[in-house]
């Protein structure tokens, strides 16, 4: 910090931390009662405090901005903090080696690991402040507050900083120049606390910037915000709170982090009524999995807040007209701050706590101390803007009400046949990062679409916190010794026929990872089985691979098909699906804890297979459908996932995006037109493409797409021409001629 006066004061006030953390590799031997003694046993620990709160804050500004910035906190003063230190709350949590990325192919080097969050301890809250006591006081105050700032800054954690402190002076005092205000606000009952801001508000409310979590309004009674779900949904839940919550609208700008995967950014004065604005990772959505697979982090919000701060004070700083007076400034030093803050919190998550290990003398190694990563940060703050503008993990998109239309947010503007046409040429990966559509990746799975990523995102959250329910390392106190025997959970998916529900199933259960859990796939074809018999053999297996401590995933394929009657099969899962158990002669078996995911073949919808029970129905239809006991089935299930088709459809503009997307899936297994890494736009005829990606409708489905491929001359080809395709009367099993060869002329 420079000598010299500085030019801008910015304050930081609030709920301080220390965060203690303890770094411990793996034990080097398991166990056991002789070999190697304890001493050369135990891994290497590493163990310090790290400042949180107001301290991480006050750290983080004074780092990112020039020397013309002084930044005062009552903490500064504090200087080491003690384990028993009362007047700072105590926050404790392990740290493990995790990934630095879900990319990481060498998991045995040690070199590309991180520490990162494995398990939270617990918090020490601080000994309320006696007001009355000048020395305490004074603690808790600190000295030399300035009595005019540039910039406010108070995080309000929920740690008692309402109930024993004023509202700084530059706040209380100031009402002719008011400084801008960060309010950083968390915790629960974040909204109920009481309203300090309400009598100094009227000189503020142009200069007040509210920033909170999507969690910390998930924790406020009657508002309501969709976890881990597509971007669309999450942005129609954040405005419906933006548009009718007083308490929060009130302020000129409202900041909304999911953590390095988005922020929303609701502008009360840009149009009547506020708008807002999503800044996303295009692949990424709120607990996509390497967010949990790869440990946690903290101090995601400080970031973010310490990016406002830096952009606030640039501008107050290069120009002379108050921010506040300038709308349409203000809201682009906003969309700069928020898109420099969901970097630079894409960089914490990549850092973690730093490298698990340090090169050493000789090439040795040796554990490296863990702490915030506040250099990456600075270097993200301070990335050009071009640079930032070409990342291709920050997206943006316009959120301008409540009922919010996927093709409004991400396709306004994209020539959606021409962004299919790159993913057959370049892959869905590079050719979607490219755009502002979301997408996310399960292994060999690919979806844009919001309807599969919400069923997608709910059947694993459905499926892990079943395998997590005992047994896990956090959980494994909690077993009941009088627990009963665990059901299966039971989902139901649904797609047209060959639209890889049994790949969606692997891939998407696949990617789940339970400390002491494995998941097994096993796959029954219910059409195929003649006789209840085989169902319990099938059942046997199950039991077999739970001996092995393993979880089943059982997908029971074409489950409405007719057995003695439409959808005979459903009555012999009852008593499976209900109570765990089934039944050999006289015999009751447990099934074990396991997941059925039953696959429809006759339906290809969740609509189309309850409708059978609605007032509407055929009457013959409803009437089988309750005597194949199908009610007390769907009673039964807990979750769904359904794969959307590929027919062309007005009212869905990412038909195309899927058909691309499965297509070229096909032609990589079917043909050698698509090497891996290299172009495909001289492999196959622009005409033939056009024609698959622009026929209105496949007979059937993604089957018919397939059998094209497949009956196409492409052995040992690497071209895909017009008289490679099959003839006609081979095309009409599974196109409109007429419509297909439109289509390649036109």
């Amino acid at each position: 910090m420079s000598a010299s006066t500085p030019r801008q004061i910015v304050v930081v006030h609030g709920d301080a931390l220390a965060d203690w953390v303890v770094a411990q590799q793996d034990e080097r031997e398991p166990r056991r009662t002789t070999g190697p003694k304890w001493q050369d046993r135990q891994g290497e620990v590493r163990q310090r405090e790290i400042p949180g709160g107001t301290r991480l804050l006050t750290t983080l500004i004074d780092e990112v901005s020039d020397d013309n910035v002084s930044v005062w906190s009552p903490t500064s003063s504090w200087g080491h903090i003690d384990w028993f230190d009362e007047r700072i709350s105590h926050y404790h949590a392990t740290l493990a080696p995790f990934p630095e990325t879900e990319k990481v192919e060498d998991l045995s080097n040690p070199a590309y690991f991180r520490w990162r969050i494995s398990d939270d301890q617990g918090i020490s809250r601080r000994k309320p402040c006696d007001k009355h006591d000048t020395e305490e006081r004074n603690k808790c105050y600190g000295l030399g507050e300035p009595d005019s700032a540039d910039l406010v800054v108070i995080a309000d954690a929920g740690l008692r900083f309402y109930e024993d402190h004023e509202l700084p002076k530059a706040i209380k005092d100031n009402r002719v120049n008011p400084p801008w205000l960060i309010l950083k606000i968390g915790g629960d009952g974040m909204l109920d606390r009481k309203d300090r801001l309400r009598d100094v508000l009227p000189n503020l409310r142009d200069k007040v910037i509210l920033v909170t979590t999507a969690d910390d309004l998930r924790r406020v009674s009657g508002l309501e915000i969709t976890r881990g779900t597509a971007w669309e949904r999450a942005a129609s839940d954040c405005f419906k709170i933006f548009e009718s919550n007083e308490r929060i609208n009130r302020y000129r700008f409202v900041v909304v982090s999911f953590g390095p995967a988005g922020v929303f950014l609701f502008d009360r004065d840009r149009k009547a009524g506020g708008d807002c604005s999503i800044f996303y990772n295009p692949v990424k959505v709120e607990g996509a999995p390497d967010f949990w697979l790869n440990g946690r982090m903290w101090g995601y919000t400080s970031t973010l807040c310490s990016a406002i701060a830096l952009e606030v004070l640039n501008y107050i700083d290069k120009n002379d007209a108050p921010l506040a007076g300038s709308p349409a400034a203000a809201g682009t030093v906003m969309n700069r701050a928020v898109r420099r803050g969901l970097k630079a919190m894409q960089e914490v998550y990549r850092n973690g706590f730093g490298p698990v290990i340090r090169a050493g003398v000789a090439g040795q190694t040796e554990s490296a101390v863990p702490d915030f990563p506040t250099s990456a940060i600075k270097t993200a703050l301070q990335i050009e803007d071009s640079e930032l503008a070409d990342d291709r993990h920050i997206a943006e998109g316009q959120v301008a009400g409540p009922d919010i239309d996927s093709s409004e947010m991400f396709a306004s503007g994209l020539d959606l046949k021409e962004t299919a046409r790159q993913i057959i040429y370049h892959g869905a990966e590079k050719a979607l990062a490219d755009t502002n559509i979301p997408f996310l990746k399960y292994g060999d799975v690919i979806t844009v679409d919001r309807r599969e990523i919400e069923s997608f995102q709910s059947v694993r959250s459905l499926v892990k916190e079943y395998a997590e329910r005992t047994g896990t390392r956090i959980r494994r106190h909690w077993h009941r010794k009088d627990a009963r025997t665990p059901v299966p959970l039971s989902i139901a998916i649904f797609g047209q026929p060959g639209s890889g529900k049994s790949t969606a199933v692997r891939e998407v259960i696949g990617s789940i990872k339970v400390q002491d859990k494995e998941f097994t796939f096993e796959e029954f074809n219910l059409s195929q089985f003649r006789d209840p018999s085989e169902l319990i053999d099938s059942f046997h297996l199950l039991r077999d691979v739970r001996l092995q401590g393993k979880v089943p995933v059982v997908l029971w394929d074409e489950f409405d098909s007719f057995f003695e009657r439409p959808m005979g099969w459903l009555r012999y899962f009852l008593s499976p699906m209900q109570d765990g158990t089934f039944q050999e002669g006289k015999s009751v078996h447990p099934i074990g804890r396991s997941v059925f995911v039953f696959a429809g073949g006759v339906t290809s919808s969740l609509d189309e297979f309850q409708s059978r029970q609605e007032d509407g129905a055929d009457s013959e239809a409803k009437n089988d459908f309750k005597a194949a006991k199908g009610p007390d089935f769907l009673s039964r299930v807990r979750g769904t996932m359904e794969l959307q088709g590929i027919d062309k459809s007005d009212s869905d503009p990412f038909w195309v995006i899927r058909r691309a997307i499965l297509l070229r899936s096909i032609l990589k297994k079917e043909s050698v037109l698509l090497p891996e890494g290299q172009s495909a736009e001289e492999a196959i005829d622009k005409d033939v493409l056009n024609a698959f990606l622009s026929v209105p409708k496949f007979n059937h489905g993604v089957r018919s797409m397939r059998a094209i491929v497949a009956n196409s001359s492409l052995l040992g080809e690497r071209f895909f021409s017009k008289s490679s395709l099959p003839n006609a009367s081979q095309l009409k099993l599974h196109v409109n001629v007429d419509d297909f060869a439109g289509e390649m002329s036109g």
